[in-house]
């Protein structure tokens, strides 16, 4: 069982599920509620529209330069990356259109989606937190076409999942009798993709899943082993973290043979990633001698 306090959290909603996650309908006046249930069909229809329709947008442009994967990986790479974009912009406009505006403070992240290769792990509380990090993502520069999700298995065939699916993103399979296999598999598919491709994010919901549903768990495999007691999320599942930090994490000194590689296509960028990478292996070296 959780908390006493974590509990309260969690009656807030009067049910299961964390203050946050009601609904206007359940809180708003009779005027707001009536609208709600109007224009709700419309949304929905809109959403579902916009995303059939940039499905057959999308290969409709890969489609013409689909000679070029092979022989100009770079332009299939930009091309496939830009519609990416727009993809999440289209996910975005969802929270847009429901009046949710998304404002950013603390720390300025700029140097990080220009210049580093950054695992950003997402505190996951509702499904509202995708259209939300895809809003973020907008004015992240290359990192918004740059990243590589991993996500449910279950969104594979849908329409975001195929065309995730295209551009690299790992679906996993949860559940005890796949862990290691999937592992495996996770590495093997960050060898192939993460630096051929020239990804710079990788975008993971460590808890695997919602708040409301895995915080009573948590905390009590949290306490029979000696963890923090967390109110506010979950204990991470560690093992995809420690598999993508294994194998596109920075190198130690501990590390004395270079990584295999597969074989890339985009030769020259391969080389030049991994010679800024060495020299600031090399830097941090010297900085800590």
């Amino acid at each position: 069982m959780c908390d006493e306090q974590t509990q309260k959290l969690l009656d807030l909603a009067n049910g299961q599920r964390p203050p946050g996650s009601r609904l206007v309908i359940e809180q708003g006046s009779f005027g707001s509620r009536l609208w709600w249930v109007v224009k709700a069909p419309f949304r929905t229809l809109m959403c579902l529209s916009l995303v059939t329709v940039f499905f057959a947008t999308y290969f409709g442009f890969m489609l013409p330069v689909m000679w070029a994967r092979t022989i100009w990986p770079r332009l299939y790479w930009f091309v496939e990356g830009k519609l990416y974009r727009w993809l999440q912009s289209f996910i975005a406009y969802w929270g847009y259109t429901a009046g949710y505006d998304v404002y950013e403070y603390g720390d300025d992240v700029t140097t990080y989606y220009r210049d580093e290769r950054v695992l950003m792990m997402c505190n996951h509380q509702s499904t509202a937190d995708v259209p939300t990090l895809m809003t973020v993502l907008q004015n992240k520069g290359v990192a918004s076409r740059k990243t590589l999700w991993l996500m449910d298995v279950m969104f594979r065939w849908t329409p975001f999942g195929i065309i995730g699916n295209n551009h690299g993103d790992y679906f996993i399979q949860q559940g005890k009798a796949t862990r290691d296999k999937e592992l495996v598999r996770l590495k093997k598919h960050l060898h192939d993709v993460f630096w051929d491709r020239d990804r710079r994010w990788v975008i993971l919901f460590p808890e695997g899943g919602f708040y409301y549903k895995r915080v009573e768990s948590s905390q009590s495999y949290g306490k029979k082993n000696g963890f923090p007691h967390l109110l506010y999320t979950t204990l991470p599942r560690m093992g995809a973290v420690k598999a993508i930090l294994e194998e596109v994490g920075p190198r130690t000194e501990d590390d004395d043979e270079p990584r295999e590689r597969s074989n890339s296509k985009l030769k020259l960028l391969k080389d030049t990633v991994g010679a800024i990478r060495e020299k600031k292996y090399v830097k941090e070296i010297g900085e800590n001698s």
